[in-house]
């Protein structure tokens, strides 16, 4: 190869490359906000760890663009591409960090208002988080409903189930949900029976009394990227949202971009948890893969997940205080 022709076609290689970064962060963050790709295996799991993604991207973009200055035979075009596909996506990195809510320790959490209906979810693991662990949270932050996923009702102990609460759940459904004994009796009224065993539906058995709550743990995709049983139980979950005075929580293994326009049925998301899995890195490189969804007649006081200290399970708690929506008809 002439030594002349050397610059321009390293140029061109480094350029192509960073526009492929470019692309691929703009489809990304299409997917972000718009749900685009929202269901598609692999990508459909990205979705869930921006902070991973634009980090990895920004990690490339900056390798490119040292090569780019470090080369006296690139071209300046080659300079300025990588140069600025570098710093747009350190602005969507630092977006990114803007954006993603902090965990907080339980006892910061603030006090709901009185007509405030608070919820805990957390995915305990089975064992991995002892019925002690687990009361002492209860104790700390006195929800109204709690859901436990990965925990068979079945499998408690005379103990473990703290004063003040009843528990409710399904064979073969590894969820348990513990209610407040000031709230209304309450009946199983559906349960996914597809085999992907997504959760179940508790109704009040006085109508109007309180919300119906969709108790969820959905199956995680796979890591060839099949996410079938994922959003089978989407559907599902969607199904059972068809009441506007419904609340979904739990552990979805979905992000709000795997949901059709951010909803799933009348439900839509509370407000934006901190990431609450994986328990074991910074949050910024997390997914909020756990959720708690309200329908058009509840909206969110706050939300929070919480920092709980010598965790076990994988899985960071989370909480939401909501309250009756200020819409007509929306009164209780």
């Amino acid at each position: 190869m002439p030594e002349k022709d050397r610059p321009t076609r390293r140029g061109t290689f480094l350029t192509a490359c960073a526009a492929a970064l470019g692309v691929i962060a703009l489809v990304y963050i299409t997917g972000l906000q718009v749900g685009f790709g929202a269901r598609w295996g692999l990508f459909s799991g990205a979705l869930a760890f921006p902070g991973i993604v634009f980090a990895g991207l920004l990690g490339a973009s900056l390798v490119l663009s040292a090569v780019a200055v470090a080369s006296g035979r690139a071209s300046r075009p080659a300079r300025i591409v990588t140069g600025s596909v570098s710093a747009g996506l350190l602005a969507a990195m630092v977006v990114t960090l803007a954006v993603t809510p902090a965990p907080i320790p339980p006892e910061s959490l603030p006090a709901r208002s009185t007509d405030a209906l608070r919820l805990l979810a957390w995915n305990v693991q089975q064992t991995a988080e002892s019925p002690v662990a687990r009361n002492r949270l209860i104790e700390t932050l006195e929800p109204d409903v709690v859901v436990f996923s990965e925990l068979y009702e079945g499998n408690l102990q005379s103990g473990d189930l703290p004063a003040g609460y009843v528990s409710y759940g399904v064979r073969g459904i590894a969820v348990t949900v513990l209610v407040t004994d000031d709230l209304p009796p309450f009946r199983v009224s559906a349960a996914d029976d597809s085999g992907a065993t997504s959760g179940f539906v508790l109704t009040p058995e006085t109508d109007g009394a309180a919300p119906e709550i969709v108790a969820v743990h959905l199956v995680r995709p796979g890591i060839d990227g099949d996410t079938t049983l994922r959003d089978r139980g989407l559907d599902w979950i969607a199904e059972q949202c068809a009441s506007p005075d419904a609340i979904a929580a739990g552990d979805f293994n979905a992000v709000a971009p795997n949901m059709p326009r951010g909803r799933l049925g009348f439900c839509r998301s509370a407000a934006a948890f901190a990431p609450s899995w994986p328990a074991s890195i910074p949050p910024l490189f997390g997914a909020a893969i756990d959720n708690v969804l309200v329908s058009e007649r509840w909206d969110a006081e706050r939300v929070a997940t919480l920092d709980v200290p010598g965790i076990r399970t994988d899985h960071r708690p989370i909480v939401a205080d909501v309250v009756p929506a200020l819409i007509e008809g929306a009164a209780r």
